[in-house]
């Protein structure tokens, strides 16, 4: 087995480990950490503890949805059926932790799976340049499950099936994205996949597209706990308790490292706080930083 990169080191045994044994120490309270006041929680531990709105502004009503502003009604409409799904995870068992947002670089991702095809070959992509990202990942005691957002709302066109399934055909890639990364952690794990559609319900499709069970509607979303917990029964053999602690603990800390460090490969352990979390939000809120922007973007052109 080759021994891991720099930074690789630096995702899992410094940064992953820190936030991990933090977690640990302050049991429910992790993530609350940093505030003025210790908040008993009862659900999973989720990062951020609060949803990063990148689109801050709403689109006004009567505005025409075409052009630069379908695109910006897209953008929002994303956001908003991520916080959909967070709400939904906040209810899942207490034993998990739950990412949200976790996206790597091109040279992050390469430190996880070094025969990644463009190590083989001349590669155009910048090691700082976003390789890839997935909306949530929750990690269990025996399996990770992966979950990517998509905030399509059909309008019943003729267009509505070729958006559907060019949405899950991009899912489907970030998906596969994730689940090799989480395989390079440890080839054992078993990684569970779905696609979320929280604006369409199961009546607005041919019945076709309902047997995929990876797909999840609206009427899903009202059991997110049952539908996790259920990867847990079907899992192929069983798992022993030493085995999956080891498991979990190392998928914990890349995962969690990964999450914290930036495209710069810089980290704070604070950014995993909600005192943290908060400031950013009202910061952006008091910019009024606009929807045909994501605050990401505006916050390079002024720096």
């Amino acid at each position: 087995m080759s021994s891991k990169s720099g930074l690789r080191r630096l995702i899992d045994d410094t940064i992953g480990k820190q936030i991990l044994e933090e977690h640990r120490r302050r049991g429910s309270h992790a993530a609350c950490f940093y505030c003025q006041e210790r908040i008993e929680s009862l659900g999973p531990f989720i990062l951020p503890p609060i949803p990063d709105n990148k689109f801050i502004d709403v689109i006004p009503e009567g505005t025409e949805m075409d052009g630069v502003n379908l695109t910006e009604k897209e953008h929002q409409d994303a956001y908003e059926a991520e916080v959909i799904v967070y709400r939904g995870l906040k209810e899942i068992d207490t034993n998990s932790i739950v990412i949200h947002q976790l996206d790597y670089t091109h040279e992050q991702y390469s430190a996880f799976i070094p025969e990644h095809l463009c190590n083989k070959k001349k590669c155009k992509k910048g090691p700082r340049e976003l390789e890839g990202e997935c909306d949530f990942i929750v990690i269990r005691d025996k399996f990770v499950a992966v979950l990517e957002v998509k905030g399509l709302s059909l309008q019943s066109k003729e267009s509505d099936t070729i958006k559907f399934e060019g949405c899950c055909d991009s899912a489907a890639t970030q998906r596969k994205r994730m689940r090799d990364l989480v395989k390079s952690i440890d080839p054992s794990v078993m990684v569970y996949e779905f696609t979320v559609f929280p604006n369409i319900s199961m009546d607005e499709l041919e019945e076709r597209y309902l047997y995929d069970e990876t797909i999840l509607f609206s009427e899903d979303l009202e059991n997110m706990g049952l539908i996790i917990d259920c990867c847990e029964k079907f899992l192929p053999l069983p798992i022993s308790t030493a085995d999956f602690k080891t498991v979990r603990d190392k998928l914990c800390c890349s995962l969690l490292g990964l999450w914290c460090i930036n495209q710069k490969n810089e980290w704070k352990l604070s950014d995993c706080s909600l005192s943290k979390s908060i400031k950013d939000i009202d910061e952006k809120l008091k910019r009024a930083q606009v929807t045909r922007q994501s605050v990401e973007e505006a916050e390079l052109k002024q720096g």
